[in-house]
């Protein structure tokens, strides 16, 4: 009979414990941006203060962008790593960068990974996953690109490195349902 009470304790302390880390740490602990707003910026900073502000916590971001680190910028967007910053307070746990097709193979060279500060790299069919502390980030050009997500998720445009079939595509991501947001951040 004692050994009875000590099972029952203990399947019920790991009931409550795998309770009390999905409140901690799933979908509970996600929070959203009320209500949905498309915004426009034209610095990393302003992008943080956006997410920041919003209060969003948890989330998946997918940032269709042409640099993912500050070391890749040419335009100066970004200054700061706001995916680094995003995942190290919490706001992102996984990240997807999608790139133009046309400059997928910049992304991909040896010099462009060589300079990367997060690490390590794992390649994909897709692409390629970089490994942080604070989550995963997917690298992958547009073409690979397939959102199979069922939440809402942060979104990050840089309107002018894409071609009008690459923004129709996008757009469709949205219009299809495909992809939903309730903060989308344009980058101008």
């Amino acid at each position: 009979m004692p050994h009875r009470i000590i099972i029952n304790t203990a399947i019920l302390i790991f009931f409550l414990g795998a309770i009390a880390f999905s409140y901690m740490y799933g979908p509970y602990k996600r929070s959203y941006a009320t209500p949905h707003k498309t915004i426009s910026v034209h610095s990393a900073k302003e992008l943080d203060n956006i997410w920041r502000s919003s209060s969003v916590h948890g989330r998946i971001a997918i940032i269709f962008a042409r640099h993912l680190n500050p070391q890749f910028s040419i335009n100066g967007f970004p200054e700061t790593d706001y995916i680094d910053t995003a995942m190290r307070h919490g706001i992102i746990r996984a990240a997807y960068y999608v790139v133009p097709d046309a400059i997928w193979s910049d992304v991909i060279s040896e010099n462009l990974l060589k300079n990367s500060s997060m690490a390590p790299l794992k390649t994909t069919n897709s692409g390629f996953i970089i490994l942080h502390e604070g989550g995963r980030i997917n690298v992958m050009p547009l073409s690979k690109f397939i959102p199979e997500l069922n939440e809402n998720v942060l979104v990050v445009i840089e309107e002018k490195i894409w071609s009008s079939q690459e923004r129709l595509k996008i757009d469709n991501y949205f219009r299809s349902g495909l992809l939903t947001s309730d903060l989308v951040v344009r980058i101008e």
